[in-house]
């Protein structure tokens, strides 16, 4: 399913859990682990006017870095899962995005601080900003105190009738078949098209529709199956789901808009990035073969 999945990290807390997350991919799909420390050009230098100053600042993140990798090293091989390591310069996004592109990258594993945090270069933002842009899946991981590692037994994933929300569905049912883990979907109707008209009965005719493409490969896969329909803002409801039932991960298509303008659209993703308990992994087009 995976083979090469990309870790960025930085040491902190969100980090460490996203590591936790890489770890079990790859363990689980014999993939190998790229670490990759992005050493952020002016995150910190540009407030310092003294050079010597700026140049201590820079030492200390490259030995930051070097640590960080270190450890992160260690810790996979212990756990069995190849890897390899690398720094980059320059602003994250870019850096993660070229290193995806160079390196045959298909996964994502990253970090996201909470909102406001200044430590480094996992913040929210940049998390966001890489699940929105990058072609291939991305899985966000807040900070989380795990006392053994993360299982994956329910995983969540929204569906609506976009080629994303389709992508996203496969991707949910591999991990699915990998993990021995059920699969719910979700079908979410809005609230602000009504309750009743041809757009609420086209709606509901779409909801049968792709619960039926979910039935059938629910049955081809061999896969437990729990579809559920809400009514109301897409990602309210997908993160109110997740919370209250405890799913282990939730999996979304970004970027599917369709004319309706509905479900699995980038802002209903980032939202959900932003709101859920769990990781979030975003999907944008079919896995790699």
């Amino acid at each position: 399913m995976f083979d090469h999945i990309l870790l960025p990290v930085d040491g902190s807390d969100a980090s460490q859990s996203a590591q936790q997350y890489a770890q079990i991919l790859a363990n689980t799909t014999d993939a190998e682990i790229h670490a990759l420390f992005v050493l952020e050009d002016g995150g910190f230098v540009q407030d310092v006017a003294d050079a010597s100053g700026s140049e201590q600042i820079e030492s200390k993140l490259k030995e930051t870095a070097e640590s960080t990798l270190d450890t992160v090293s260690a810790a996979c091989e212990s756990g069995g899962v190849s890897v390899q390591t690398s720094t980059r310069s320059g602003h994250p996004t870019d850096a993660i995005l070229g290193y995806i592109g160079t390196n045959n990258i298909d996964l994502v594993v990253l970090g996201a601080h909470a909102r406001g945090r200044l430590s480094r270069f996992l913040r929210e933002s940049i998390a966001e900003q890489v699940a929105q842009t990058a072609p291939i899946p991305v899985l966000t991981v807040r900070a989380r105190k795990l006392d053994s590692a993360p299982e994956i037994r329910d995983i969540l994933v929204a569906i609506d009738g976009s080629e994303s929300a389709r992508h996203a569905r496969s991707c949910a049912f591999s991990l699915a078949t990998t993990f021995d883990a059920t699969v719910h979907t979700l079908y979410v109707i809005e609230s602000r098209f009504g309750s009743s008209g041809t757009l609420r009965d086209f709606l509901e005719r779409e909801n049968e529709s792709v619960f039926q493409e979910a039935r059938i490969q629910a049955t081809q896969t061999g896969v437990d199956l729990v579809p559920v329909t809400r009514e109301g803002k897409p990602e309210r409801e997908i993160t109110e789901y997740a919370n209250n039932r405890r799913m282990d991960l939730v999996v979304l298509g970004t970027n599917g808009r369709t004319g309706l303008d509905r479900l699995v659209m980038g802002s209903v993703a980032t939202s959900v990035v932003r709101r859920a308990d769990q990781p979030v992994l975003t999907v944008r087009g079919p896995l790699k073969e």
